[in-house]
C-alpha cells in the first residue's frame, strides 16, 4: 500500500495538515464514528479540552487497531471543537490546548504526523454543541487498511 500526502505550505511555513491524500493498493478503509474525550472504562469526561483531546486520540488508536488499521494509515481527520468563537476558532484558548495535546500525542505515537512532517488531510470545525454538554471535542477519522 502506498499513501501519498500533499503537504501544504503557507507563507513559507509547513501547515499541520495535508491538502489531500491518495491511497493506492489498499484493502479498503475504516470509517470511525466521532471519538470523544471520554474514558472508555469509566465513562468519565475530563473538564479540560486538552485532556479530552488526548483521550479521543487514544480511543482512535485503539479503534483503528481493532479494525485492522493503524494511526499511520489515517487519510483524513475531522475535528469538531465546541465553543463560542467571536474572534475565530484559532484564537480560542481551548484550541491551543487541543492543538498542543494532539501534537504531543503524535510525537509519542506517530512521529511522522508531527507539525512540519507529513500529516494527513484535516478539517477543523468550531461547533456550538456536541452530543453531551461536557464534550468539548469530537474527532472522526478515515484510515486505509493495508493489503
Amino acid at each position: 500500500m502506498d499513501i501519498q500526502r500533499s503537504p501544504v505550505t503557507l507563507a513559507g511555513r509547513s501547515a499541520p495538515y495535508a491538502k489531500g491524500t491518495r491511497v493506492v493498493g489498499n484493502k479498503g478503509y475504516v470509517w470511525l464514528s466521532g471519538c470523544l474525550g471520554e474514558d472508555i472504562n469509566t465513562g468519565k469526561v475530563p473538564e479540560k479540552a486538552g485532556e479530552q483531546a488526548t483521550l479521543a486520540m487514544n480511543n482512535i488508536k485503539t479503534r483503528l487497531e481493532e479494525s485492522g488499521s493503524s494511526l499511520k494509515n489515517i487519510v483524513h481527520i475531522w475535528q469538531h471543537q465546541k465553543g463560542l468563537f467571536p474572534h475565530g476558532l484559532a484564537n480560542d484558548p481551548s484550541h491551543d490546548e487541543i492543538r498542543d495535546a494532539i501534537d504531543a500525542f503524535w510525537r509519542t505515537n506517530c512521529p511522522e504526523f508531527q507539525r512540519g512532517n507529513n500529516p494527513p488531510a484535516s478539517t477543523f470545525l468550531g461547533v456550538t454543541a456536541l452530543a453531551q454538554p461536557a464534550y468539548l471535542i469530537e474527532i472522526t477519522v478515515v484510515a486505509a487498511i493495508e493489503e
